[in-house]
């Protein structure tokens, strides 16, 4: 059957049903086609009005605020926000704040400019505080090495590693296996330790071309610290070996023009910390319980026992082929005993402090220690000449001259320009 017109589906009876349903949904009985077409006016000194009484309550807002974190707002604390926070810039002087949460005392260093490595950046500072270079890395467990203008950084228990000048670092590059330790010198060798299959270490050495020039595999010492000459022709590493059910440490003397080492020594029941040539035939050994002075060309190794002292600080110096430690004579770190030694290995001053000495730093004729918020001055004579303010939470002093120092701080580097000294 055929639908009439104007049925139920009629296109008339569906005009009518919407308008019957905006008339419902209307407001006040006013079509919403009308009631859309009315425009409110508001005069121009309402809308003054309402401008002013929001800057009124902005403004006091404002003043609420400041009163409340009067501490923060600072000129110093806001121009900080702006270069770090907002700008990712770095200071040009100091205090200079640090990039990265946390440094440790070895990865502070200065050697002619000051470098150091945080958790997340390489940054090195002009003694003005003018920034030189500065590289972000992933190392979980980054350690920095420089000699002259070189630098390395290598990932302890990972296998990456960079190097590169202090301005500017090359790429990231990978071992096959894990880094445990290394080494560079001032003409770019690098000397790197790993893990190895089959081996308790395997020594690889590259100039600064990246050419492979000498390989060693350790089959019974497990190296930690290593130290290549600066003519790049050989090195020193230390390391655990054991020895009839004890571990025993070892220092291996290699000459890279021989397949075996040309020497080893025993270094007793002791843990190396640190190797380092005091010149080309004179290496510094620094250890838990005792240090030692290695003649290459001698062939004599000459201890520098601790008698029971706990080393608190040392620092090693090739500038003037000296070393120096700090030992507590309490066993509780205080009471520190400051020892100069010369690199024949004899001991040229002692000087028995009241300090509890946590860091140490070597210049030309002069000797830095920290003690708490106090930073030492001392002469390689064991004379104490002056003090100044290292500030608080200081953790390691640098020497950059014989009357100037950097000091490392919880989140910044200060730097001390002067001390008070004795009359």
């Amino acid at each position: 059957m055929k639908r009439q017109k104007g049925g139920r589906y009629s296109v008339r009876n569906v005009e009518k049903r919407k308008k019957r349903k905006r008339e419902v949904i209307s407001y006040e009985d006013v079509p919403l086609e009308e009631y859309n077409d009315e425009r409110t006016e508001i005069s121009k000194s309402a809308v003054k009005k309402i401008i002013i009484v929001a800057a009124i309550i902005v403004v006091l807002g404002l003043v609420v605020f400041a009163v409340a974190n009067s501490d923060n707002l600072t000129p110093e604390k806001i121009g900080n926000w702006f270069k770090y926070e907002l700008f990712g810039s770095h200071d040009n002087g100091y205090p200079a704040k640090l990039i990265g949460t946390s440094v440790n005392d070895g990865n502070f260093l200065c050697d002619g400019d000051l470098t150091y490595v945080s958790d997340t950046s390489y940054e090195c500072l002009s003694s003005s505080g003018n920034e030189i270079g500065y590289n972000q890395h992933k190392f979980a467990k980054p350690v920095l090495k420089t000699a002259g203008d070189r630098v390395l950084i290598y990932n302890l228990g990972g296998n990456g590693y960079v190097t590169g000048t202090k301005k500017e670092l090359d790429k990231v590059r990978e071992m096959d296996n894990y880094i445990i330790s290394g080494d560079l010198n001032s003409r770019g060798y690098t000397a790197l330790v790993t893990q190895t299959d089959g081996y308790l270490s395997k020594l690889f050495v590259y100039n600064s071309d990246r050419e492979q020039v000498y390989t060693y595999s350790f089959a019974e010492l497990y190296v930690n610290s290593v130290a290549i000459n600066d003519a790049g022709t050989g090195c020193v590493v230390c390391g655990v070996t054991g020895d009839k059910g004890s571990l025993l440490c070892v220092a291996y003397v290699l000459d890279f023009s021989e397949e075996k080492p040309v020497a080893t020594y025993s270094l007793d029941d002791n843990m190396i910390y640190d190797i380092e040539y005091l010149s080309s035939k004179n290496v510094c050994i620094v250890g838990s319980s005792a240090s030692y002075v290695l003649n290459i060309g001698a062939a004599k190794l000459t201890p520098v026992e601790y008698s029971r002292m706990e080393l608190t600080a040392y620092d090693i110096d090739p500038d003037t082929d000296a070393f120096a430690l700090s030992l507590s004579r309490s066993g509780d770190g205080r009471k520190c005993s400051i020892q100069y030694i010369n690199r024949d290995g004899e001991i040229m001053s002692v000087n028995d402090t009241d300090y509890a000495i946590t860091s140490m730093s070597l210049y030309k004729n002069r000797v830095a220690a920290l003690d708490s918020t106090d930073c030492l001055m001392f002469d390689i004579n064991g004379e104490e000449l002056g003090k100044a303010d290292a500030g608080v939470g200081a953790k390691s002093v640098r020497l950059s001259g014989t009357d100037n120092a950097y000091v490392l701080g919880i989140n910044e580097i200060r730097q001390i320009s002067g001390f008070d000294y004795k009359e």
